[in-house]
């Protein structure tokens, strides 16, 4: 049995960049505002105005704000000037949590990611290729009336992970693996907004475009997907 895994504690700074952060990418504050002081941060965590003043340092040094003296601490243009750190501040939050602008790009980089491995896959695939996909396929067919939210959300992001394993391009599968928190919450909605079944019969098209080898057909079928998705969240 694995070891249920624990959240770890955060420090005091850590929980304010966190906060902050939060309160960047789900869009409360938008490229260019102006945030609160270090004084009114303080006054509203409770942390003291050295933790406040060296978080503010971090989320500089992520990309997120900008501190301009004796004017006050922007938010930055992220998306521009934003780092690895950035991305991890992105990926360490649930999909829910999020803004409309980050949720796209989130979804046009599994777009890159998935799109470039099932290209991939339809021009190398082989039988066992197939009938592993078929076998996961029917496997969460018959599985799917007992599980969960979070348990079906779980099947349809390792299901397209194997896509990215398949495809025989590793650093594919290390990139998917770094958006699996944000995505699962993408994968909850996608299956209250389009059904189990719905679902379920897209994995058995993508299969039936891998097994024709027809790469382009399986990467706008994965590029439509992603387009239903967010018309859906326009509604």
């Amino acid at each position: 049995m694995n070891a249920e895994r624990r959240k770890p504690v955060l420090t005091n700074k850590e929980a304010f960049v966190k906060k902050v952060s939060k309160e960047i990418l789900s869009g409360k504050w938008r490229t260019g505002d102006k945030l609160p002081s270090e004084r009114e941060y303080a006054a509203e965590t409770g942390f003291g105005k050295t933790v406040i003043h060296s978080g503010f340092e971090q989320l500089a040094a992520m990309g997120l704000v900008d501190i301009k003296p004796k004017s006050g601490i922007y938010v930055a243009d992220y998306m521009k000037t934003g780092s690895i750190d950035t991305l991890n501040a992105i990926i360490n939050l649930r999909g829910n949590e999020l803004g409309r602008d980050v949720i796209e790009a989130i979804l046009d980089l599994r777009l890159a990611i998935e799109g470039m491995a099932l290209r991939a896959l339809c021009s190398r695939r082989s039988d066992e290729d197939i009938a592993h996909l078929c076998a996961m396929t029917e496997e969460l067919k018959k599985r799917s009336s007992a599980m969960g939210e979070e348990e079906l959300a779980e099947s349809f992001f390792l299901w397209h992970r194997e896509i990215c394993i398949l495809s025989r391009k590793s650093v594919l599968t290390l990139f998917m693996n770094t958006t699996h928190d944000v995505s699962i919450a993408f994968w909850v909605n996608y299956i209250r907004l389009f059904g189990i079944a719905f679902a379920i019969k897209r994995l058995e098209r993508f299969i039936e475009l891998i097994q024709a080898r027809d790469g382009e057909g399986a990467y706008q079928l994965l590029a439509v997907g992603i387009a239903e998705y967010l018309a859906k969240l326009e509604m």
